[in-house]
């Protein structure tokens, strides 16, 4: 699986995400996974009770909300320790490849698991989301611990270790053949986002299409230099006299925003590196093939 957490800062951000997540998950194909949320089943039992009024199911899912965000506010103000800026509440994506069939109660095991690795004493509501190409849990929590006060709050060594968890036990209860990523290779960190896109939606987004040809002009430098130097034959953009990212159709792209930053690319010299960087790509490029080959089928 593929874990994405992002932070929410504010109330109004946590009631939007809570809106979108509950809405599209609307059609009863999914039950909602809750911790320390009181109060709720009777809205789920009367949304599923009602058939063809969207007025209604409007008026019920609108004081669902308002239910869940009143105790989120609660539990968010007994925060012992407060800052400007601070993260009120996690939105956490876990995504599996289209080919796993998992049924809604296996992902809805798969929440409650995370929900006690990642967060086990926080408010938590998960529900997942059967989109046609890939199958994917919303997991929103609260920062704050209940009864405690305390944050949540983990490092990126600790996040990847819940990762890594997770990654384990779903290898030994799911046993899914198409949806495992290894979270602890730093080597194959260069080609991650292209890669994980491709396994789940067959296609590569023109962001992503940039990043894999910046790996291909990565895989065969030998310095910064020679980098660069590569660089110029495509459509870059400059500043202060400096390649700083390339040109897209409607957007621009900063190399740091592709995976390129500095710090990457002083690790040319790091023949290991780029050596698995190298087979990474033409593993890639292998899967991309392959995923035409399918998409062409399915049409």
């Amino acid at each position: 699986m593929i874990i994405k957490e992002k932070s929410i800062k504010s109330y109004r951000g946590l009631e939007n995400a809570l809106r979108y997540v509950l809405t599209k998950g609307i059609d009863g194909t999914g039950e909602v996974m809750r911790r320390f949320v009181l109060g709720d089943k009777p809205f789920e039992n009367a949304l599923q009770s009602i058939e063809n009024n969207m007025e209604e199911m409007s008026i019920i899912m609108e004081n669902r909300i308002a239910n869940m965000m009143g105790q989120y506010r609660a539990n968010d103000r007994k925060r012992i320790h407060k800052r400007k800026g601070e993260t009120k509440f996690y939105h956490s994506i876990l995504s599996f490849h289209k080919e796993d069939r998992l049924t809604p109660q296996q992902l809805k095991q798969i929440a409650r698991t995370y929900a006690k690795e990642r967060y086990p004493n926080s408010m938590v509501v998960a529900l997942p989301h059967f989109d046609r190409d890939h199958l994917h849990v919303h997991s929103l929590a609260s920062s704050v611990e209940v009864g405690t006060g305390k944050t949540c709050y983990l490092t990126r060594k600790e996040f990847k270790e819940v990762k890594e968890r997770m990654e384990l036990w779903q290898d030994k209860h799911l046993n899914l053949k198409h949806s495992r990523v290894k979270h602890s290779n730093k080597a194959r960190s260069l080609l991650k986002d292209a890669e994980h896109q491709l396994n789940l939606n067959g296609k590569l987004s023109e962001k992503q299409q940039m990043n894999m040809r910046l790996a291909e002009i990565y895989s065969r430098s030998t310095s910064e230099k020679s980098f660069f130097k590569a660089l110029k034959k495509l459509n870059v953009y400059e500043r202060n006299g400096e390649i700083t990212g390339l040109q897209g159709e409607k957007r621009r792209y900063r190399l740091k925003t592709l995976g390129f930053s500095k710090e990457r690319l002083e690790e040319l010299n790091q023949s290991k590196l780029n050596n698995v960087t190298k087979s990474r790509l033409e593993q890639l490029k292998k899967l991309d093939k392959g995923r035409d080959r399918d998409i062409d089928r399915e049409r």
